[in-house]
Formats: structure tokens, sequence, C-alpha cells
């Protein structure tokens, strides 16, 4: 959010309009109380268990069949040419992202890397992961590089990856750009992000180089597990020997087991995404300052401390109240599975919400700032070129509004816990003897997703709908890369 803060704040200050934290101008006055809206998501999320407990009686090899229902084999040569385009597109993106990032305009609206990375890279490819198909095995600039210079090359004898490491090089690796998005003052600055982007090129080379190029990429490189999670809610799949067409998150609906280090990668997503919304409410910005009351004067100005203590700690709370969940779980079916193995076959039931709640926080910002793309594509460098005739681009702040933001993000959130409920009913009945064991085991989880729907609901509106003035507390001066003042802090609120 805080990157996107300061890109919001370039569109109010080169547009006639002023932008807000969730790139729209106004806010929005709901028919009825928020805490009603709260409520009656939270009771649809509860009510729907009740319902799909009754409807669905899907056996075994049914809940099979939906997840895999129709597959159209795709000539070979027209996969292998669709594949090389998105690989020299991702090569050119990747390359442009870091030349504009050292080289180019540091003013992060008037340079490319910024909104590449943040808006259309981190948002728009995620949706696309999730919604569409996941395109990011294809588009890898550091797995094609390697592919290339493997022609040449002679790649060194692989290591044995360590069972134990799992996948905690990537949650390590998605922690630290979380931090570097939500925590680091100036996680727009071009060059910072170019400084970022090699490094962590290097560390990815080096893994590649030191287990395997497919070991690494599996286990140790955020991004394609991250992206790859998300491909599994996906309704397409694409792989060597054609298309796979599935209704949406019945991929999911097998209960596949997977690592702790996997479970704690899932819930530091959607922990991600929330702390990205806490960031905007007056309770943050009150804790914000409890924190540096505690702490010698000046010492946490940009309030690292706080907010890296918030982030890891709303981590560690969802991890553990989804453990103590799967510990419930365990109790009430009595199957003689523990909670640990529960907790690795439900995980990745809970990726639904996290596309919900992505799609609720991310989509306005998708679709006003991601315009800004277009005159940055003209001149990538911030050196006045026009090359394709958009640099004089006017971005329209007004193509979505309040109501429609809040009105999109309750549907998300909702549905998005609804999709969970389901897929969680359908694994439930694949993995339990019978279907009672199976309902039981499912009340701690529900229960999990209900509170889930409440405090997520509560997060998105606040910034919208809750206040009828801002928190004055929004006008202090709180980031080294802000140079617009006062359009800055409208755009933090």
């Amino acid at each position: 959010m805080r990157a996107r803060a300061l890109l919001a704040a370039v569109a109010a200050a080169s547009a006639p309009a002023v932008a807000s934290a969730h790139a729209i101008g106004e806010r929005y006055d709901l028919p009825l109380p928020v805490h009603l809206y709260v409520l009656g998501g939270a009771l649809v999320v509860a009510l729907s268990f009740a319902v799909v407990a009754l409807a669905v009686r899907l056996d075994t090899r049914g809940a099979a069949r939906w997840a895999r229902f129709f597959v159209w084999a795709a000539p070979p040569p027209s996969l292998v040419a669709a594949e090389w385009l998105l690989r020299a597109i991702g090569i050119v993106a990747f390359g442009l992202a870091i030349t504009a990032g050292l080289v180019g305009e540091q003013h992060p609206g008037r340079n490319i890397a910024p909104t590449l990375v943040w808006i259309v890279w981190w948002i728009g490819l995620a949706l696309i992961a999730a919604l569409i198909v996941n395109p990011w095995p294809w588009l890898n600039p550091w797995r094609s590089l390697a592919l290339i210079a493997a022609r040449f090359i002679p790649a060194p004898r692989a290591r044995r990856y360590p069972r134990a490491w799992a996948e905690w090089p990537a949650v390590a690796g998605l922690f630290l750009l979380v931090w570097f998005e939500l925590v680091y003052p100036a996680p727009s600055h071009p060059r910072a992000i170019a400084i970022v982007a090699l490094a962590y090129s290097l560390a990815t080379f080096a893994g590649m180089a030191m287990f395997g190029r497919e070991t690494w990429l599996k286990r140790g490189e955020v991004f394609s597990l991250f992206f790859a999670l998300l491909g599994r809610f996906a309704p397409l799949a694409i792989g060597r020997h054609g298309i796979v067409i599935r209704p949406w998150g019945m991929a999911l609906a097998r209960p596949q087991r997977v690592s702790g280090a996997t479970v704690a990668f899932i819930l530091l997503m959607l922990a991600a995404v929330l702390f990205d919304g806490f960031l905007g409410t007056g309770l943050w910005r009150a804790l914000e300052r409890g924190v540096r009351a505690l702490l010698p004067p000046g010492a946490d100005r940009d309030n690292l401390v706080a907010a890296t203590l918030g982030l890891l700690a709303l981590w560690l709370a969802f991890l553990g109240a989804y453990r103590l969940a799967a510990v419930a779980m365990a109790r009430m079916a009595g199957s003689g599975l523990d909670g640990r193995a529960l907790a690795s076959r439900f995980a990745q039931t809970l990726i639904p919400i996290g596309v919900g709640y992505n799609l609720a926080h991310n989509l306005s910002y998708l679709l006003v700032q991601g315009q800004a793309i277009a005159p940055l594509a003209s001149d990538p460098l911030g050196r006045g070129w026009n090359l394709f005739g958009t640099a004089h681009w006017q971005i329209a702040i007004g193509v979505i509004d309040a109501g429609a933001v809040w009105s999109v993000a309750l549907f998300a959130i909702v549905g998005g816990h609804l999709v969970a409920v389901y897929i969680g009913h359908l694994a439930a009945l694949r993995l339990f003897a019978n279907r009672q064991a199976a309902l039981r085991a499912l009340v701690p989880l529900t229960v999990l997703m209900v509170v889930y729907t409440a405090v997520s609901l509560t997060v998105i509106a606040e910034p919208l709908v809750r206040f009828r003035k801002p928190d004055p507390s929004y006008s202090e001066p709180q980031r080294r890369d802000a140079p617009f003042g006062a359009a800055m802090a409208y755009a933090w609120r």
C-alpha cells in the first residue's frame, strides 16, 4: 500500500482531480451502517456451511471429476510459439524495469519501473494468474535466462536440496518482499526497485546453480510458488500436452498434502494483503503512535519498527489461529489424523479467500494507476520521449468510484469465503471416512472463515465509508520520498 500510495499521489499531482489511497476521489455513504454489512457478510458465510452440508453430496470420484472436466489438446507447435513469445516479453519487461530504475528519471511518476513492478506485475499478473491462467512459468525472466544460459554454459553438478529446508527459502523471500513493499520507506523509488531486483536475481541464479534450475524454482523461488498457488484457483491450466479447463477453485478440492513451510507461505499471503489494508485504518495509526511513544524520540521516524512488528504479529496470529483450528478439526473429526496433518491438507482451501481480498483491495489501483503504463511506455526513462504517441495520455481517475469499489469488495470478499467453504467441504468428503466426520471437522475451519470475513470487510470499509472526516494524523509527514505535501497526505488516506 505504501508503494501504491506514492503512485496515487503522482496521479493526484498530474491529473485534474485528486486520488485517494484506493485510487478514488471521494468517500461513499452506505445506505446501511457498516456493521450491518459486516454482520451480513459473516452470516452469509456461516449459513453457507449449512446449505453446502445439505446440498452437496459428492462422493470421492464425483469430487475428482469436478476438479478436471475438460482438456483441450493444443498442437505442440502452438504452445511452443506462445511459450517463447511470453518468455521474450518477460525478459524485455525485466530488463526495462532494471534499466529504468538504474539510469532513468528517479521521480516515481516519470519512471516506468514502479508502475511496471507494483501495478502491472504484482497486482495485475496476480489477478490474471488467479482468475484466468497462471502464465508465470513462461514469463519468469530468471527461468528464461537460465534456459538460454544452459545452451552455452555447462551447468554445474547440482547439490541435493536439503529436505528440512522445504519451501522456507520462499517463505523468507516473500516476507522480505512484503516488508519492502509495505514497511520500507521508499518502495516506489526506481533505483531501490532495481537494486532489490538485482539482489533477488543473484540469489535466484545462485540457488538454481547450486540445487538445479527446476528444483530451486519449485522449492525456493518466491514467485514461482506464489503464482503457482494462485494458479490452482484459476479455471485454466496450461501444460505441455494441452489446456485443462475447470471451474474456479476446483483444483483445490483435492486435500493435497503440503509442507509446513507452504502452510506458512499461504498464511503469509493472506496476512500480507490484510495488513496492506490495515495500514489505512485509524486503529493502525494509533498503534504506530503507541510504539513510537515507547521508543526514544526520533528512533522510529519512518515507523519501521511498528510496521515490521505489526506485519510479523499479524502473520503469526493468522498462522496460530489456523493451527488451532486444525487441532480442533482433528479432535472433532476423530479420524486419527492430527492437527498438523489437517493443517497441511486444508491450507490450500484458504487460497480463494486471498484471491477475493486481493481483488477487493487492489482492483481500483489496477484500473486507475494501471492507465499510467500507456504514457510511461512512450517515455519509460523520463527523458521526454514519445515513442508510441501516448506520452500525454491523461489518467481517468473517475473510471471507478467509491460505491463501485465497495460493491466489488463486498462481493469479492464474501464470494471468496463462500468458494472456500464449498471447496473445504469437497476436500473433507474426500479425506474423511464418513460424512458426519467431515462435517464435524469443518466447523472450526468455518468459524475461522467467518471471523476473517468480518475482519476483512471492516478493514476494507474503513477508508471508504466509515468516517465523515479524515483522521488528522494522516496529515503528518510520513515519507522520505513523498514530494507532494498535502497531495501525498490525501493520497495516503
